[in-house]
């Protein structure tokens, strides 16, 4: 099934606020991912990703010769759908849901101390993910002569996708810009100078190194459940869905905040911000969901269930732990 990204916004979507005080609804389930654009953020309606940065992905599905006789049985939709509702009401959300408060009432006569030190956070974390996407990606290749040949192959097929958009790469276009470079240039339309400069200037970026060893160190050994290649790749599988269902939320409400704050400070200051960082975050991260949703659907036997649960669970404790910290960040420099 081919997913086309479109100028043109969602129909009836459902309104998430990040600022909502209630807990995130679970999502509709019916279809394979049908609940994805229905649970944008109400800024999806002043989304639309320039023309030079569309791009098409294809969802693969369990294909004919997935369930043939002797293979073990593959988890089903509708408990992948269960378990990604888990990550609704998760640590991750509440996270979320209380940088992009604290985001959104940064002091307007101190905005660039407040975020210089979170956009040294967020340049290191937005880079770490391609790592980690490399290593679900290898994970799964370790089962080379372990799980079924056409299971892997189709779960290879969705995984490569959103690693190779990370740099630019999609079906059937020529290399756009790297998402590095969309940040870069997104930072130096906000803050009037190069990302070198940022980057020469601050600390390291204690938290999400931090984030970036847990993450290393979970998908690299199956979160230490066990050695075999199997349920490692079933642990690599889960973690990746939990990184790309979460990161749907992540860049859409940031886009949304960034915006409240364009209105709020930016545009008073004549900057004209470079969006199309986040633009094709929030428009792009729900596909890249619906492609790590089916990648699980195409190699998890159905009782590697709790390995499921174990991954998702682990990056959403950490991400909420990453999240909490730049969210405190805000605040402390601040009221310094």
């Amino acid at each position: 099934m081919a997913f086309t990204l479109s100028i043109k916004a969602a129909s009836n979507p459902v309104v998430r606020a990040a600022s909502a005080k209630s807990s995130a609804p679970a999502l509709i389930r019916t279809g394979v991912r049908s609940s994805l654009k229905a649970r944008r953020n109400l800024v999806v309606s002043n989304v639309a990703a320039p023309s030079k940065e569309q791009w098409h992905v294809t969802v693969h599905g369990p294909g004919p010769y997935s369930d043939r006789a002797g293979l073990p049985q593959l988890i089903s939709k509708e408990q992948v759908e269960a378990l990604e509702a888990e990550l609704d009401q998760g640590a991750a959300i509440a996270a979320l849901r209380r940088f992009n408060d604290n985001l959104r009432n940064i002091p307007a006569d101190r905005w660039e101390a407040v975020l210089r030190p979170v956009f040294n956070e967020l340049c290191f974390n937005l880079e770490s993910f391609n790592p980690a996407f490399t290593s679900c990606l290898l994970m799964v290749q370790r089962t080379i002569g372990v799980s079924d040949y056409v299971r892997r192959d189709l779960a290879l097929k969705n995984l490569i996708q959103p690693l190779a958009g990370e740099y630019g790469m999609h079906n059937g276009q020529e290399q756009l810009k790297t998402h590095r470079e969309l940040f870069s240039d997104f930072f130096t339309s906000l803050f009037g100078y190069d990302l070198q400069q940022l980057l020469a200037d601050s600390p390291p970026p204690a938290a999400a190194q931090l984030l970036f060893s847990q993450m290393s160190r979970d998908i690299m050994t199956g979160g230490s459940l066990s050695n075999d290649a199997m349920e490692q790749a079933s642990y690599a599988l889960g973690y990746n869905l939990a990184i790309e269902y979460l990161a749907d939320y992540e860049k859409t409400w940031m886009l949304d905040s960034f915006r409240a704050l364009d209105e709020r400070i930016f545009s008073g200051l004549d900057k004209k911000i470079d969006w199309i960082f986040l633009e094709v975050h929030a428009e792009g991260e729900a596909e890249h969901a619906a492609i790590g949703h089916n990648a699980v659907l195409n190699l998890v036997p159905t009782d590697h269930m709790h390995i499921l649960r174990r991954a998702m669970a682990d990056h959403d404790r950490d991400f909420a732990a990453f999240y909490n910290r730049i969210a405190d960040m805000l605040v402390e420099v601040a009221r310094a």
